[in-house]
């Protein structure tokens, strides 16, 4: 009788420091993934500010707006809803200081950023991306932007709108193509000198979340805990 207390209070103990261990994990789990949040948002509100401020400063510069570059990056590196806000807010401050202001513009080219962040950050789910990759993406996505502007400039362009706008659409693609060559040529360069960031930013995310879980006298609990990729 003594005996089976004896084990029986051992084993509580045991229970005992176990969750103890657990939730002392569980801490360093929380600190860990706060400050990670924390670096991310610093590093999101860095690409931010660089993209808005590149555009106003360059904005006597045809066509050099190194916007979509940090959304691309921005949905690689955090996901796609970060690479769409990113690109869409970078215009939506942007056009307070630049020649032209707000106007209905605005909205095609929050758009025509933002959707090739977004689109970054769904690739990026399934595949590491690299300089390439990285290159790749931006150029499209410029691509996108020009097209989506040439398509709404046409509507809203030239004194005709609604369906009008069509005829001029040849007109637009045409007489801006000197202006999206320069834009797509630029943001290539832009992301192949901001790529060496890429690499270096997603090193620095250490952690990635595993599940561990455990059965103790009939009640289950469980830990998510964070582990080093470079383990």
């Amino acid at each position: 009788m003594q005996a089976q207390k004896q084990k029986e209070r051992t084993q509580t103990i045991q229970v005992q420091k176990r969750e103890e261990l657990l939730e002392k994990i569980a801490k360093l789990v929380r600190e860990a993934k706060l400050k990670k949040e924390s670096r991310d948002l610093l590093i999101f509100l860095g690409f931010l500010s660089v993209a808005v401020i590149g555009r106003v400063a360059l904005q006597w510069v045809p066509s050099v707006e190194p916007i979509i570059p940090f959304a691309v990056m921005a949905g690689i590196l955090f996901g796609m809803k970060e690479g769409f806000m990113l690109g869409g807010s970078a215009y939506l401050i942007s056009n307070f200081f630049v020649w032209g202001l707000q106007g209905p513009w605005t909205i095609f080219q929050a758009l025509g950023a933002a959707i090739p962040g977004l689109a970054a950050g769904f690739y990026a789910k399934f595949r590491k991306i690299g300089t390439k990759e990285f290159v790749i993406l931006t150029v499209a996505g410029t691509l996108f932007y020009e097209a989506l502007m040439n398509i709404s400039g046409a509507f809203m362009g030239i004194g005709l709108l609604g369906a009008f706008g069509i005829f001029t659409l040849p007109l637009y693609f045409l007489t801006s193509l000197p202006f999206s060559i320069a834009h797509t040529a630029t943001n290539a360069a832009f992301a192949k000198l901001l790529s060496p960031l890429l690499e270096k930013w997603r090193k620095k995310d250490e952690f990635k979340i595993v599940s561990v879980s455990r059965l103790d006298s009939g009640k289950h609990s469980s830990v998510r805990l964070y582990k080093s990729e470079s383990d």
